[in-house]
């Protein structure tokens, strides 16, 4: 049998009370979007006069959006179960060159920073060799959480109606081409000794340099937006877009008690706004 590798250290633990726990960040993301959405909506009332006014699609558009994301990671392997939908946040700049006549479709492109986070829980192997009374290996039930920042390049087609009334209505899918940048990574689970009342304390690990996720990973997206067209064709937008990332894991991440290696794609769901010149 493999030897068990020991990844993480009781020297680091820090116990802390459930009820200490931050609010999730995916609240005050919502939030921020629905306060900014609305601004679109309320320009229905204004009418195009002329195409000088903004009433035609442009050859080439530059832009800049930002929005928050809700993800969730779906396991392709058996010892893995997801704990929670987590929020992120993807921002960047955006450019769309035409490719037809009638300036319909549209090549788009752009480089993006997407945030990115999610957990699974399964059983792990720690050392407490450093605590009295108790084995030196013990398997708990652990959760661990995954923070990962992307530099994000998406290549994809977009389909935008001409303006009627200042209003243009989008459909767009392709890759993004996800570059890992950054990330942490971190354990919680819960002490031998508190088998009988597991909730009220737990075991967090300090953050470590996440290497458990692909240094690239590809995404397929597609997704519906909305614009509307202001003087000289300077826009705003919203988009409703969903991507689903093939892979996550790097080679690196493994069970320590099995030896096998994780599997697991990532659904996401990205609510951005911005604005277009």
């Amino acid at each position: 049998m493999k030897k068990l590798q020991v990844t993480t250290t009781p020297s680091g633990f820090a116990v802390h009370p459930f009820n200490k726990l931050k609010g999730n960040v995916l609240v005050m993301l919502l939030l921020f979007s629905f306060l900014l959405s609305p601004f679109s909506f309320l320009l229905f009332a204004q009418r195009c006069a002329s195409p000088s006014s903004g009433c035609e699609n442009k050859k080439i558009f530059f832009g800049v959006s930002i929005g928050p994301t809700i993800d969730w990671f779906t396991s392709t392997s058996k010892d893995l179960a997801r704990k929670n939908v987590k929020g992120g946040m993807i921002t960047g700049i955006n450019l769309d060159i035409n490719l037809s006549k009638s300036n319909a479709f549209y090549f788009s492109t752009g480089v993006l920073v997407r945030y990115l986070q999610g957990d699974f829980s399964y059983k792990k192997e720690y050392d407490f060799s450093g605590i009295s009374l108790v084995d030196s290996l013990i398997q708990r039930p652990t959760v661990t959480t995954y923070q990962t920042t992307y530099l994000t390049i998406p290549t994809g087609l977009k389909f935008r109606t001409s303006p009627s009334k200042n209003c243009v209505f989008v459909g767009k899918l392709g890759l993004y081409h996800n570059i890992r940048i950054g990330g942490k990574q971190y354990d919680s689970f819960t002490l031998p000794n508190f088998d009988a009342n597991p909730n009220e304390y737990y075991v967090s690990t300090p953050k470590i340099p996440n290497d458990a996720a692909a240094r690239f990973a590809e995404s397929a997206y597609i997704g519906l937006g909305f614009e509307y067209s202001l003087k000289n064709n300077f826009r705003v937008f919203t988009n409703v877009d969903y991507s689903c990332q093939f892979n996550y894991f790097s080679s690196k991440a493994k069970n320590n008690i099995t030896d096998k290696q994780f599997k697991s794609i990532v659904h996401s769901l990205h609510i951005v706004v911005g604005i277009l010149f």
